[in-house]
């Protein structure tokens, strides 16, 4: 790893997308970025995702998406366009989420029926084309139904995740899952009884308490030392 690269941002992002990868949220695929000053750091195009190492972690120019290090993912403009359209937005996940993708295939909305689910609002957008995000067009138009939410799905292809910080990313990519799952059994039996909006407020003001987000970012680190995934990175040093 050369010097120009942020080693605790690359630290992020290789333990943020092992935990991840236990916890069965990426497959081959998926990536998580972090954002600091006018660089994102990204898991690398080729590297596993439940054992990247540090020097697999590329980095890109914001302003013109250039690489610095590494080939990064070939959907990096997902990342470039969220960055470019959200100030406040300091990372991103996108990942094929089994019970999340299943529902926008099959037109049931991810609503907020249960505490999970109450962060994303009323009901998570869809992007509605299943190709790969591979240029600016697609990334910015994906950026257009995101808006000023913390989530959206990608109809036959995945989720988007944003957070204002890399552990909140992974909490709420975790979050967004859980509250797909669980809808996906009620859907069997009947129709969700969606949140009211205050209900939505007072559940979402609660579950995105730092001291929150926090337990359940040390959470996902745990199960991941715990899978054996954590060897070489410090887990002290991330929380």
């Amino acid at each position: 790893m050369t010097v120009s690269t942020s080693v605790r941002a690359a630290t992020l992002v290789a333990a943020a997308s092992r935990a991840l990868a236990v916890a069965g949220i990426f497959d081959t695929h998926g990536h998580i970025s972090v954002r600091e000053g006018d660089v994102a750091y990204v898991n690398s195009h080729s590297a596993s995702r439940i054992a990247i190492r540090l020097e697999e972690v590329a980095a890109v120019r914001l302003a013109d998406g250039e690489p610095i290090e590494r080939t990064p993912p070939s959907e990096l403009p997902i990342h470039l366009e969220i960055y470019r359209a959200r100030a406040d937005v300091g990372a991103v996940a996108h990942f094929h989420a089994l019970y999340a993708t299943a529902l926008a295939v099959a037109g049931k909305p991810l609503v907020a029926a249960f505490n999970a689910g109450a962060p994303f609002g009323r009901e998570v957008p869809v992007y509605d084309d299943p190709a790969l995000v591979r240029d600016a067009a697609r990334g910015r138009r994906l950026a257009g139904v995101l808006g000023k939410g913390r989530a959206a799905l990608l109809r036959g292809h995945g989720a988007v995740v944003v957070g204002d910080d890399l552990p909140t990313c992974v909490a709420m990519s975790l979050q967004l899952e859980e509250s797909a799952r669980r809808l996906w059994l009620t859907y069997a039996i009947g129709e969700p009884r969606r949140f009211t909006d205050q209900e939505i407020e007072h559940v979402t003001s609660g579950l995105t308490e730092p001291r929150v987000i926090r337990k359940i970012w040390i959470d996902a680190l745990e199960r991941a030392r715990l899978a054996g995934a954590l060897g070489d990175i410090d887990v002290e040093t991330l929380v």
